[in-house]
């Protein structure tokens, strides 16, 4: 993936220069430099130009996916896991064009793109993010068994990582809105397949560590308890109108 392609190439990154002259209002964490962020942030939107997955772009424009992408990295940058600070997405993205006016090729077209989002937005979108993350992970494992990611960690762990993180994601859906919920179901239904035994053959990656993927739903589970609580409610209701009627059509024989 993308991030992962920045993370490999981090001489380059440290190369993007107009970056150190950053003022550093705009970083509230000790463990995160605006230089860095900098860096990092011009690499991936050069990086956007010529990569995707294993394709190579050529002669493209940035798309509206691209710089929904680059907000949304931004914000997760900016914030460092802090839902109580306030943060300058787009101040910050207008400082560093102003640094090196030359670099971004379309930058009032990004500008407009780059928003503060809400901080229970912005956890909803990582975690959808770390889920496709690691089924990729595993994907990539599956095709080729030898496949290292991190050294001490093995395909099953990324099961179980992805397990937890989809039973977290599908928790959030109860307090968030449909969209998130739909967008987690189309992740289900794309990645479905590695849960049945037939897709690793070389048995690299147990399937049945997926304990809680795809099976758990807690929203569709609501709406079939309230179904149920409605039915046992409405039941002395129906009732109440039956029972009436019954005793017009029945003669009820009189005790002598």
């Amino acid at each position: 993936m993308l991030v992962r392609y920045i993370k490999g190439k981090n001489g380059d990154v440290g190369k993007k220069n107009s970056c150190d002259n950053l003022s550093t209002e705009w970083i509230y964490s000790p463990s995160q430099s605006a230089e860095n962020i900098c860096k990092e942030f011009k690499f991936l939107y050069k990086s956007l130009n010529k990569y995707r997955g294993d394709e190579t772009r050529k002669n493209e424009t940035f798309t509206e996916d691209d710089c929904n992408f680059l907000n949304y990295w931004l914000n997760d940058k900016l914030r460092n896991n802090d839902k109580d600070i306030s943060i300058c997405v787009k101040e910050f993205y207008g400082e560093m064009n102003r640094q090196d006016k030359n670099f971004f090729s379309n930058p009032k077209n990004l500008e407009n793109y780059m928003h503060v989002i809400d901080t229970e937005i912005l956890e909803n979108m990582k975690l959808l993010y770390e889920l496709y993350h690691n089924a990729v992970k595993v994907i990539n494992i599956i095709k080729d068994p030898t496949y290292k990611y991190e050294e001490h960690k093995s395909c099953n762990d990324y099961i179980e990582e992805c397990d937890k993180k989809y039973k977290e994601a599908m928790d959030r859906c109860l307090n968030s809105n449909v969209d998130y919920y739909n967008a987690l179901k189309i992740f289900k239904d794309s990645y479905q397949f590695l849960t049945e035994p037939s897709t690793d053959k070389s048995n690299t990656c147990e399937y049945s560590k997926f304990n809680i993927f795809p099976e758990y739903d807690p929203v569709l589970e609501r709406k079939q308890r309230n179904i149920m609580v409605g039915k046992i409610l409405s039941a002395p209701l129906i009732l109440s109108f039956v029972i009436p009627l019954l005793y017009k059509v029945i003669k009820i024989p009189s005790i002598n």
